[in-house]
């Protein structure tokens, strides 16, 4: 049975507009078009291709990423991918670090106004007249 996108938008959850812009990059592409209509029609069993794309989307890939190892995902390329989503936790880590560290010395008043207006004392600011 073919769905127009419409349709098909409404079981899949995905918006009509992502539909036609995954045919429009040809990532995902319509079972049939009517070529005098133009309607997209869909099947049920591409259901089972949508549902990846949102999954790889979720752990990190981009659409392009997608389109292009389509027919070729492997294990190392998930490798790959794990290993750059636990640099990014590295970075995140140490970004959160970074803020505590930042708390701390506003809490214990090395930065803040206070340390602002003592810099300000001891800065003579000179005139541009």
């Amino acid at each position: 049975m073919l769905y127009k996108i419409g349709d098909f938008s409404n079981i899949s959850g995905i918006s009509i507009r992502t539909l036609r812009y995954y045919d429009d990059i040809e990532l995902f592409k319509p079972k049939e078009v009517d070529l005098f209509t133009n309607y997209r029609y869909y099947t049920i069993e591409q259901l089972d291709d949508l549902k990846l794309i949102n999954e790889l989307k979720e752990i990190g890939f981009s659409l392009e990423e997608i389109k292009n190892n389509w027919d070729n995902f492997s294990n190392d390329l998930f490798l790959k991918k794990k290993n750059e989503l636990l640099k990014e936790i590295e970075s995140k880590k140490e970004a959160i670090k970074k803020i505590d560290e930042l708390r701390s010395n506003i809490v214990n008043g090395k930065i803040g106004k206070n340390k602002i207006e003592k810099l300000n004392k001891n800065v003579k600011i000179k005139s541009l007249y």
